[in-house]
């Protein structure tokens, strides 16, 4: 019909105007559309509710959803910099058009609503938006790049939050803020924290890393120098286990990253092996580093090992002999190397007890050549007890692992007051000295065991225990204490013979909580009692002599329980470097372990580290000569009460300072002394003002070991600072918050001048 189409509606004819038929082509095409979103299942507000928000992908990659929350399904991906459109909102959530004509469900914060660092998002993301912008920035926070293969992100800055999510070499994230050797980050999948060692900072290298570019040594042959070893997705006990390697294979290293290598397995799989259980075709599996030239490696040369020490405060470990290679660790001065080849001005070298890499010759000092503070590897104890392994030689370095009295180190190095050290089958890491026991040259007494002298009065001692089901335990000595708590600082309540049979019913570390044949309940210390039977314990060798093991000490950074004498059981818990176990039998290379949590399982026994050979190890290290080191052996500990005031007090050395703390989460200055002296038996007040009032004065001249000094006019007028003597004008305190519980001279100029007295609190 030429004048245009006839229509009939409620029995009512009209015409409409080519204009009409628009409207009406327009109004079936938009519920044709509802029709096809309601199809989809995607509930949104129409596509024209209202203005229209130009935005940009903030992210690497950013997931489209199909409803406005984390839990509705992924309907497509989105790169950094991609221009899409906004039109309405919903509880932080965008709805939004896509480049495709899609449209979908965008996070609020993932977003950049500003259209010049939009356009400089997408000049970032390599995004052609159609616009220029001169601006080069592409975030408000500095980027910073993935260093390891995979890396976990955690909610808060620390190993023991949550984990959110792993990232893969070369990821690029954003730092939003630094805390405590963690950064908090912005990645692709949201915020979340990191630790800063795992991250390169340096754009040339991050890009390298990000588009695979990394420079890699050349390939080693090596030999697996274990049973059950772990061959594992990534550097560290956090990545699966991919298979199970036994002593003797043949591997090729091709890299090597904090104490672990990646090798290919001869005719099987690749994966990372801890560098400790590998031997190297033609050395030992670390250098002995005995060269026959102080000039160093010929150039070009890959034959013999010489050892040096880093001679510079922050180094470089890098992937190959250049400036431009990625840096694959740090290093500080005084670390031991062994150097394996020179190529140029660069020596190839591996750490002592880490990685591999190369170094500038200009920060290497060979080994003879006047360097006064290194020795051969010398063995030592931990002589506190609950000691912080640091990553640096200060209070201030991240702190590694916590180890504990009576454990063996071997001390590779001294910078100051603090010595390099390498736990028994563990970590590497940095001591105070003061809380390092080495073997005094031609003893022949024995490294005393971890203990104190228990007290008069019977004071149970509070502490984290869990309840154990069906556990019962045989006396293994002539005669043994059953305490009023778990430790040897509480009173002797009763004792028992040898193959008495009691019942367990909590543990607290190394203690057990026992209820006798008649009834009566205590604490009784693991390490004499049987679990298996009377004289069943396990035994192992150690020092030519066999020994009875039954407590120990998990000797890695993580140990999985396991459900049983495998790698191949179920993977039930695990627990870190020092956590102590109770040893209930042994099959294999296995032991069947019980934790304080509550929990049994199976731990590989070449990942512990029993007392019964810890303490084989210390009475062969005392009888010893010392090797001939060099280090200064420090001064004998002080006797009497005082001492007791002062080990208890060293033990708390690194802790944090908090305002207002007086546990060892966290200590001030009163608080710490007050906390202290209560833990021996001595009760004070909680202020240092109410502190100096109390006690017996004591001149200066008449210090003693364990007396509370005190200082004024240090942050406010009058009594404002205390701590404990420790002999040789040192004392012991929770100084701020910049260097925690420490040691510090009081012949300084600034304690010098605010000294207002001591009082001897006994």
């Amino acid at each position: 019909m030429r004048a245009g189409l006839l229509l009939f509606r409620g029995g009512v004819a009209g015409r409409l105007t080519r204009n009409t038929m628009s409207i009406l082509r327009l109004r079936l095409a938009l519920t044709a559309f509802v029709t096809v979103v309601a199809a989809t299942a995607v509930l949104a507000p129409p596509a024209d509710a209202g203005k229209v928000y130009p935005a940009w992908v903030i992210p690497e990659v950013l997931k489209v959803r199909s409803g406005p929350g984390t839990d509705r399904d992924q309907i497509g991906s989105l790169t950094k910099g991609t221009k899409v459109y906004v039109t309405s909102f919903s509880n932080n959530w965008c709805w939004a058009k896509l480049p495709d004509g899609r449209w979908g469900w965008i996070a609020e914060w993932l977003l950049q609503f500003s259209a010049d660092k939009g356009r400089a998002l997408a000049e970032a993301g390599g995004v052609s938006n159609g616009s220029s912008s001169s601006s080069s920035s592409s975030s408000d926070y500095p980027p910073a790049w993935i260093v390891p293969e995979t890396t976990n992100v955690r909610s808060g800055p620390g190993t023991q939050y949550e984990m959110r999510g792993q990232l893969s070499r070369g990821t690029k994230v954003y730092v939003v803020t630094r805390k405590s050797g963690w950064s908090k980050c912005r990645t692709p999948g949201g915020y979340g924290w990191i630790r800063d060692d795992l991250l390169e900072r340096n754009a040339d290298t991050g890009r390298k890393l990000s588009s695979g570019g990394s420079s890699s040594t050349s390939t080693r042959k090596a030999f697996v120098n274990g049973d059950g070893v772990r061959l594992r997705s990534g550097p560290g006990t956090n990545h699966s286990i991919r298979a199970s390697l036994t002593k003797g294979q043949t591997v090729f290293v091709t890299g090597t990253k904090d104490g672990w290598a990646s090798v290919s397995v001869q005719g099987g799989a690749s994966g990372w092996v801890s560098a400790d259980l590998l031997k190297y075709e033609g050395t030992t599996s670390v250098p002995s580093g005995g060269a026959s030239s102080s000039s160093g490696p010929s150039s070009g040369s890959s034959g013999g090992t010489m050892k040096g020490f880093v001679d510079g405060s922050s180094v470089h470990l890098r992937s190959g002999p250049s400036l431009s290679e990625s840096i694959r660790a740090k290093v500080v001065k005084g670390q031991t190397l062994y150097i394996t080849e020179r190529r140029g001005d660069w020596y190839r070298a591996t750490v002592h007890g880490g990685g591999e890499g190369w170094i500038h010759t200009s920060l290497v000092k060979l080994a003879g050549a006047g360097d006064t503070e290194r020795t051969e590897t010398t063995k030592a104890f931990v002589a506190g007890g609950r000691v912080h392994l640091r990553a640096t030689p200060s209070t201030s370095g991240r702190i590694k692992a916590t180890i504990v009295e009576g454990q063996t180190l071997y001390v590779t190095s001294r910078q100051g007051d603090w010595y390099q050290v390498t736990v028994h089958g563990g970590e590497s890491g940095w001591v105070h000295s003061s809380l390092v026991k080495l073997p005094s040259a031609g003893s022949s007494t024995p490294a005393p065991a971890p203990a104190a002298p228990a007290p008069s009065t019977p004071t149970p001692t509070p502490g984290a225990t869990r309840t154990v089901d069906d556990l019962v335990a045989w006396v293994a000595e002539d005669l043994v204490n059953v305490r009023y708590g778990p430790g040897t600082d509480t009173g002797v309540k009763m004792k028992l013979g040898q193959g008495t049979k009691v019942q367990v019913l909590e543990l607290s570390g190394h203690w057990c909580k026992i209820k006798d044949p008649d009834g009566s309940i205590g604490w009784v210390a693991g390490w004499v009692m049987n679990f298996k039977g009377p004289g069943e314990a396990p035994t192992v060798t150690e020092g030519g002599r066999q020994v009875e093991v039954r407590t120990a000490w998990v000797a890695r950074p993580e140990v999985n329980l396991r459900s049983g004498p495998g790698t191949s059981y179920e993977e039930i818990a695990e627990a870190a470097l020092g956590t102590e176990v109770i040893i209930l039998d042994s099959e294999g290379d296995w032991y069947k372990v019980a934790l304080d949590n509550g929990k049994t399982g199976y731990m590989a026994s070449w990942l512990l580290d029993t007392r019964a050979q810890r303490r084989a190890r210390q009475e062969e290290g005392s009888s010893s000569t010392g090797g001939g080191t060099s280090i200064p052996v420090p001064e004998p500990a002080p006797s009497g009460f005082g001492q007791q005031i002062v080990q208890t007090a060293r033990k708390y050395i690194g802790s944090p300072y908090v305002s207002g703390g007086a546990s060892p989460s966290g200590f001030d200055c009163s608080g710490f002394v007050h906390y202290v002296l209560k833990q021996n038996g001595v009760s004070v007040s909680r202020s240092s003002r109410s502190q100096f009032t109390q006690g017996t004065p004591v001149s200066r001249d008449d210090l003693q070991v364990g007396d509370v000094i005190f200082f004024r006019n240090t942050y406010r007028a009058g009594i404002s600072h205390v701590g404990i003597y420790v002999g040789n004008n040192q004392f012991i305190h929770a100084a701020n918050s910049r260097t925690d519980v420490k040691i510090s001279d009081m012949t300084s100029s600034y304690y010098t001048s605010r000294y207002a007295g001591a009082r001897r609190m006994r």
